[in-house]
């Protein structure tokens, strides 16, 4: 299968696992494609240089936006309009006919929002807050795709660079955040692969939650961590700290947002099985 797999921080790890699985990839870079197996895209212009995407048989759309730094009226339209316009790029170059008939998009478990101590899946529906709303936008663009599509809603993913979990692996939030009562959902950047490609390989459509079938709690997180790293944890991160520092409505929708979910279409209904479904081995794999 011929793959299209657009710019983002998990896109090398994909594209390396799609190579590895047999399968012929192209990635659409945001710079001069340097060779046949690139081709320039600019998500903000709506631009995918020819032929597009008429030459692939399916998309894994990873683009994504930085939601870590506080949030001004600028970075919030930036982080909404960049990852609607990207999604729009990809869906405005397929057609209902056309060779390409799957497509992945990108999303997060920040559509659930904080729900405390609710066991969530897909299919628990979008949550209050801006972050939640604005990753149901993200959503929305992609169902916009005239062939069949599933919606890759992920959390936080151990192996990776960016995000809360480069933080944590430098050491800069090596302690527990608050109360540490919030619930963690994860994943290791081996079990996304593996899952996306599944999927993307699959007939299941709509979202689908790719988060290790055990979520923690923030404190059993950061004790993990420590575990892997061989130390004791970090000192506590008063909330009003997190606040000061991130900012308060980053803190809230984020850092001390509680989401337990526990993933039952991709383990129960369609089969996957997690190389990393504990915290231990996965943390250990990682740091």
């Amino acid at each position: 299968m011929r793959v299209a797999v657009t710019s983002g921080r998990l896109a090398g790890p994909l594209a390396d696992g799609l190579a590895e699985a047999g399968h012929d990839v192209v990635r659409l870079v945001e710079r001069e494609a340097s060779g046949p197996g690139e081709r320039r895209w600019d998500p903000a212009a709506g631009r995918i240089d020819g032929p597009g995407l008429s030459d692939v048989d399916a998309v894994a759309n990873v683009f994504e936006a930085n939601v870590w730094t506080r949030w001004t009226p600028a970075v919030r339209d930036r982080i909404r309009g960049s990852q609607v316009t990207g999604s729009l790029t990809v869906v405005s170059h397929l057609e209902p006919d056309g060779r390409c008939q799957r497509y992945a998009n990108l999303s997060a478990t920040s559509f659930h929002g904080d729900r405390g101590e609710v066991v969530l899946d897909a299919d628990s529906g979008v949550g209050r807050g801006w972050l939640a709303q604005s990753t149901a936008a993200w959503e929305a663009a992609a169902r916009h795709a005239p062939v069949p599509t599933v919606l890759l809603r992920t959390p936080v993913v151990l192996g990776v660079p960016g995000g809360m979990w480069e933080r944590r692996k430098r050491g800069l939030l090596a302690g527990r955040m608050g109360h540490g009562r919030q619930w963690r959902s994860w994943i290791h950047i081996a079990d996304w692969v593996a899952a996306t490609i599944f999927l993307l390989t699959g007939r299941h459509e709509g979202p689908v939650v790719i988060a290790a079938p055990q979520p923690v709690r923030e404190a059993d997180f950061v004790a993990a961590l420590a575990r892997a790293h061989g130390r004791r944890p970090g000192l506590p991160v008063p909330e009003a700290l997190l606040r000061a520092s991130f900012g308060p409505d980053l803190t809230a929708e984020v850092i001390m947002a509680s989401q337990r979910i526990v993933p039952q279409i991709l383990p129960v209904e369609l089969g996957f099985t997690y190389r990393f479904g504990g915290l231990d081995a996965a943390l250990a794999d990682v740091v």
